[in-house]
């Protein structure tokens, strides 16, 4: 393996592809073993040509899952719970309309199988940032009126930001701090991640790139409000760069984070995505590339977009993040993967 090659193939690859996809920003982290490469490209305000950074920070959406579920692992692992107890035995205050919702466990709503239906409106227009959000709207009407799609234990995927709103409230109940004072002081902190944050309203804004938009007219625009609400914590405000999520990165392919057991719970397989034939896990996506299988999540949120995928076998990582709404980051991952794979 010439890794210089790969370097330079990767770098000419990527620079075309913020250009040909007409990208304001683009970030990307590749992992081989313990090398890192790590390519930037464009702006973080394209208005007012603020240039991108590797410490930029992005949202990164739902890849804010995979902590969540991580976070119920450990507390798995540590005996505090069971990732087969019922909800409401870790939250006696949550109701639904659809008295199933007794039967749902902690592995339902991980691999979205729960039956439950998805978030209506994230109010990013109104963001709640004190410590009771998340428990409000986890008693919200939105979650006590709604009912389910269908049975849990049935086996079928169907997507749920509710759902994973509800893991954040079980972190909460059982660790007694709040969830994201538990994936911090448990996750972030031993990983040395001092760039990633689940309580956006309390950074130096400076630093994290403006969500972008086009208008009718195919011109950039920032989006109106910036995707951040603690109401809706677990299923959608990580904030973090490639910097950091190459440490992430790291410590799951090498073991770091989780015991080898429960990385292997961690990845066994639940149900099919009808939309692209991938599979669930606890948390983690699974999707099979040149032969090999990777785990990921996507994040989509307005103004942004992130991939982040690892492939175990191969010792491989790959992060890529835009700070546009429309930006073909998933693509890009898998053109990423098969240069690698080519070159290897």
């Amino acid at each position: 393996m010439v890794i210089n090659s790969i370097s330079t193939v990767l770098n000419d690859h990527l620079k075309k592809a913020f250009y040909y996809y007409d990208l304001p920003g683009l970030a990307v982290h590749m992992g081989i073993n313990e090398e890192d490469y790590y390519f930037v490209f464009g702006w973080k305000n394209i208005l007012n040509k603020t240039p991108l950074e590797h410490g930029s920070i992005f949202h990164m959406a739902s890849v804010s899952k995979l902590f969540v579920g991580t976070a119920i692992l450990k507390l798995w692992e540590n005996n505090l719970l069971s990732i087969d107890g019922k909800v409401c035995e870790y939250l006696p205050k949550f109701r639904m309309a659809d008295n199933r919702y007794k039967d749902i466990t902690l592995r339902h709503l991980l691999s979205h199988t729960s039956g439950m239906p998805d978030v209506e409106n994230y109010h990013w227009d109104k963001p709640e940032t004190d410590s009771k959000a998340l428990m409000r709207y986890i008693q919200s009407s939105e979650v006590a009126d709604a009912h389910l799609i269908y049975s849990p234990g049935e086996g079928k995927f169907a997507y749920s930001n509710m759902g994973y709103e509800i893991l954040g409230g079980v972190i909460s109940s059982v660790s007694g701090s709040s969830f994201e004072e538990y994936v911090e002081k448990h996750i972030f902190a031993p990983l040395e991640m001092l760039d990633t944050d689940l309580l956006t309203f309390r950074r130096d804004m400076s630093t994290v790139c403006s969500p972008h938009e086009k208008t009718a007219e195919n011109r950039f625009s920032i989006a109106q409000h910036f995707p951040y609400n603690r109401a809706h914590g677990p299923s959608s405000t990580l904030t973090s760069n490639i910097n950091d999520m190459a440490k992430w990165s790291k410590a799951v392919l090498n073991g770091k984070i989780l015991l080898p057991e429960t990385m292997s719970e961690a990845w066994k397989t639940h149900s099919i995505v009808s939309n692209n034939k991938e599979h669930i896990c606890l948390s983690w996506f699974k999707r099979k590339q040149n032969g090999h299988l990777l785990y990921g999540h996507e994040g989509n949120d307005d103004g942004f977009r992130a991939s982040h995928w690892v492939c175990p076998e191969l010792k491989v990582s790959i992060t890529v993040c835009s700070n546009f709404t429309k930006a073909p980051v998933k693509r890009i991952n898998k053109e990423v993967f098969n240069i690698i794979y080519e070159m290897l």
